[in-house]
């Protein structure tokens, strides 16, 4: 639960909302360059280098944060990492620790929970009309309606009839290996970021590359949020019986104000292009012959 929504700045679901906010605000930008290009307008218009600087930096924020999410663990401590991967492994290594009267049963939820609602029910006080009535304990060892859902979540973790429940009951290990196999449907996007995000890979090592890994698009990024999305939600809601991710963070401002407003007023324009022009000059004084070591002789 550390791994998946602890107080760290890397954690699951930390991960996953800044990918999920970045994704909704591009395409809420990006449906703004759609009407302005389909219904043209006097005084609205989108600068594209600017445009080109905004898809990059969205694309490559985007795919490494999916490589981040799926990324394998490592043998050595030292390369730890907090990926989906990373916690299905570890849950996996040690599934043998998560039987069912663990599981239901760790933080004081009674295991037999029949026996806790017959007594609970006979301590019942009738009210004026003659029917009983009483709180219902939602925590603890007299909360009996809660143990039952722990006991028929883990009826459909495990896949045992709740006629044969037993203590020592085990979570399915073909579930994990459905969770991997629904994480690998985002090899892809890895792979694209392999060769032309974090490396600038050779071009005999781009040969075998599919269509799919040589670029990515909103679709195929979608389809990876989506599966990261369910995978953390599953695993916490379900293998953890804790919370799930509870959907787009909700900003605390106006996330869209002053969309509206233009970047510069007309007379500004000439101190943007001063910038640029004064960046350009230095980079032209970049000259390759002050890079010889002192003391080199040369002509």
């Amino acid at each position: 639960m550390e791994w998946l929504s602890g107080k760290d700045p890397h954690t699951i679901s930390t991960q996953i909302y800044s990918m999920l906010w970045d994704y909704a605000l591009f395409c809420t930008v990006n449906e703004l360059r759609r009407i302005a290009t389909e219904n043209p307008e006097k005084g609205v218009g989108f600068n594209g280098p600017v445009m080109r600087l905004f898809d990059a930096g969205f694309a490559t924020t985007q795919a490494t944060a999916i490589r981040r999410l799926i990324e394998k663990p490592k043998d050595s401590p030292k390369l730890a990492v907090i990926s989906l991967r990373s916690i299905l492994k570890d849950i996996k290594k040690k599934i043998d620790l998560i039987t069912r009267e663990n599981y239901v049963c760790y933080d004081g939820l009674p295991y037999d929970y029949e026996a806790v609602r017959n007594e609970w029910q006979s301590e019942l006080i009738k009210n004026d009309k003659g029917i009983p009535a009483g709180n219902l304990p939602t925590d603890g060892p007299k909360a009996w309606s809660v143990s039952r859902l722990v006991h028929k979540n883990f009826d459909r973790l495990s896949q045992v009839d709740f006629k044969n429940r037993k203590r020592n009951d085990l979570i399915k290990s073909e579930l994990i290996e459905y969770l991997e196999g629904q994480i690998e449907k985002c090899e892809d996007i890895k792979k694209y970021v392999d060769k032309f995000i974090a490396h600038a890979a050779a071009p005999e090592n781009r040969l075998e590359l599919t269509e799919n890994q040589k670029a990515i698009t909103l679709e195929r990024l979608e389809t990876c949020h989506k599966i990261i999305y369910q995978v953390a939600s599953f695993i916490s809601g379900q293998f953890l019986w804790e919370s799930t991710l509870g959907g787009l963070p909700v900003s605390q401002n106006d996330h869209l104000a002053n969309l509206e407003k233009s970047w510069l007023i007309p007379k500004n324009l000439e101190k943007s292009r001063q910038k640029w022009n004064d960046f350009a000059k230095e980079v032209s004084e970049w000259d390759s012959t002050s890079l010889w070591p002192p003391g080199f002789k040369g002509d």
